[in-house]
């Protein structure tokens, strides 16, 4: 008992002289877009555990450290002290308030933290791969701004420790002195970190390559149709 190939079928009305039709068989598929998220989209910097040995990476570590200091520095200070310092009628040069420096420093500090902390966590674990691309000049844009924003309230903050000095100082009312100066420090340690790492962020271009399906489906076609020509001629 024979069996017949389907690729060559038998000739039909007994006729052995006409040749059997050859159908190419195709033993490849297209593959499968990878699985590994670090090939979702180009990104600024590096991902994964090596961003922590880049610039960027130690640029966001000292820019946390700093926030901490001047969460720290700015929280020891109450809020009745400040207001204590903005109702006293001794005179000082500062102008600005106590009380809303106080808390300005402290909401954008940990505005700030919190940023910089998912900046790190989504280029650790390459989740950034998974963010559309306009996430990086949004978020650049929205961290540069913080920038300046920390220079104005460093510059608040000094202010705002001279005040306290001047008003309540010689009360021996001042329970945390220098407190309001380390904040200021440690807000332009902050400015200028957060400067750097996000400028040069802005000039980097994409330093990885994404998956680019259509590439493969034109290898692919290529070689099936020099499968399909390669089919024996009679």
């Amino acid at each position: 008992m024979s069996t017949s190939d389907l690729r060559y079928p038998a000739a039909s009305g007994g006729d052995s002289s006409i040749p059997p039709v050859v159908t190419p068989h195709y033993g490849s598929s297209l593959p499968n877009p990878p699985s590994d998220v670090s090939q979702g989209r180009p990104t600024r910097c590096a991902t994964g555990v090596r961003f922590l040995t880049t610039i960027h990476g130690i640029l966001n570590i000292v820019i946390i450290i700093a926030l901490v200091c001047v969460i720290i520095s700015a929280g020891v200070v109450s809020s009745d002290e400040a207001r204590a310092a903005d109702d006293s009628g001794a005179e000082t040069s500062a102008k600005v308030s106590a009380f809303h420096t106080r808390n300005a420093v402290l909401v954008f500090s940990i505005f700030g933290l919190i940023a910089i902390l998912f900046d790190t966590i989504i280029h650790v674990t390459k989740l950034v791969h998974r963010l559309p691309a306009i996430f990086d000049k949004i978020f650049i844009i929205v961290m540069l701004v913080l920038a300046v924003i920390y220079f104005i309230l460093g510059c608040c903050a000094a202010a705002w420790e001279k005040k306290m000095r001047d008003k309540l100082e010689q009360f021996d009312l001042l329970s945390h002195k220098g407190a309001a100066a380390s904040a200021a420090f440690f807000l332009f340690v902050a400015m200028i970190a957060t400067t750097v790492d996000f400028v040069l962020r802005l000039l980097n271009r994409s330093s990885s390559q994404s998956y680019n399906p259509s590439s493969i489906i034109n290898r692919h076609a290529y070689n099936d149709g020099s499968h399909a020509d390669a089919s024996p001629r009679f």
